[in-house]
């Protein structure tokens, strides 16, 4: 090898083991061919609980990123050619030497024959532009259901998938304008966690941008199941925790605090969460309402609401229309938009809300006023008066 070509091969892998150092929870493997004449050797870089391991000639060692580095230009001192394929989630970058010089190249997974057939079901909307691209996210999609196990669009899924990336598509305006160099998201209630899994995705593979994802449920199984499907993904970024969100006490700088369909007051405990928390952006599609349905009263309105269904249909307008008047109290900036349509669920409103860092004392003034009127006292109310001392925890970085 050259001097200058040597010079080059060093420069190269120092970026390669920047990578390993940073992006270890989105790293994949790395794979190595060593050529001389008409005999090819092999190696391989895999993730282990603790840095990486490097097997080589039947040899398996512990290494960081610095000595796989160095162990590889040792290799390519020796042979004729060498290759190192360098695989993240969503990125391959290879590097070659040759005879004729150091090459690297950067490139996006390709999509194999039967994601790209998957994509061209006729009855996906032709006219969209899906985040969320079926060719590209199969092994996502195919964790949580959307895709057959062969990798085929389940039709009976096609509303399910057309609505989780809606759901993306309302909320990327508010991760488009961020500029944390790491966002951290937080998945209140997540349940099964299949929009903590889509928002993972969305926000590294999609925006390119380093993420940490927790998820926060009550129920056990679920916080089980969705550690599982990380570990087959392979989403080292994805944390979760079995908590009751009336004592959970998040991470410092969150990011964003998101919310699915949390049933009655655990949309409150969400949104409270990230009111506490100081989240800058909230994504929250509420769930059934029933704490207020039997406190509320409307002053010479009665009449109005003498039959159940229509007592019950006010309590839900009333219900997210306090939540969202709550949030601007707090500062935020709050927009209510349909999710979904109606024809598939009657619970189709996102509340969205950014920081403004700005206390609102008119808000806060007419949020006091309608509390006083109508006689209601929510599970939000509660938790925003409660426990403001010593709110955060340590975080403690834990990862899969």
């Amino acid at each position: 090898m050259q001097k200058g070509d040597a010079a080059k091969l060093k420069l190269l892998l120092s970026g390669i083991s920047a990578r390993l150092m940073k992006n270890r929870d989105y790293f994949v493997r790395a794979d190595c061919t060593f050529r001389s004449g008409k005999k090819t050797f092999d190696a391989q870089l895999t993730r282990a609980d603790e840095g990486y391991m490097l097997r080589f000639q039947g040899v398996t060692r512990p290494v960081d990123g610095e000595a796989f580095c160095v162990f590889f230009a040792e290799q390519a001192e020796k042979f004729d050619e060498t290759e190192l394929r360098y695989t993240e989630r969503s990125t391959v970058v290879m590097l070659t030497v040759t005879p004729r010089g150091v090459q690297m190249k950067q490139a996006e997974r390709e999509a194999a024959a039967e994601e790209q057939a998957a994509a061209a079901n006729p009855l996906l909307d032709q006219g969209r532009q899906y985040l969320i691209r079926v060719d590209q996210a199969s092994a996502l999609l195919r964790e949580i259901g959307i895709l057959t196990a062969d990798g085929k669009l389940r039709n009976d899924m096609i509303r399910k998938y057309n609505q989780i990336d809606h759901y993306v598509e309302l909320v990327a305006p508010m991760f488009a304008q961020d500029d944390s160099e790491e966002i951290v998201l937080l998945d209140c209630a997540c349940g099964k966690s299949y929009l903590s899994f889509v928002m993972n995705y969305y926000l590294h593979e999609v925006l390119r941008r380093r993420c940490r994802v927790i998820g926060v449920d009550i129920n056990e199984h679920v916080i089980e199941e969705s550690r599982a499907m990380a570990g087959r993904l392979g989403y080292h970024n994805m944390t979760f925790q079995c908590a009751d969100l009336r004592t959970y006490q998040p991470p410092m700088q969150v990011t964003a605090v998101i919310s699915l369909h949390a049933c009655d007051i655990a949309t409150d405990l969400a949104l409270a969460t990230a009111i506490r928390a100081q989240a800058k952006y909230i994504a929250c599609v509420p769930c059934c309402h029933k704490e207020l349905l039997d406190q509320y009263t409307l002053a010479g309105l009665e009449p109005l609401t003498r039959h159940g269904v229509f007592k019950a249909r006010f309590n839900d307008v009333l219900t997210d229309s306090m939540r969202a008047l709550r949030l601007e109290a707090a500062g935020y900036k709050v927009s209510v938009v349909e999710y979904i349509s109606p024809l598939d669920t009657p619970k189709n409103l996102l509340i969205r809300a950014v920081r403004t860092g700005k206390d609102n004392a008119r808000a806060r003034q007419e949020y006091d006023a309608v509390r006083a009127l109508l006689g209601t006292t929510s599970e939000l109310d509660r938790r925003c008066t409660e426990l403001q001392n010593d709110f955060f925890a340590v975080d403690s970085g834990v990862r899969l």
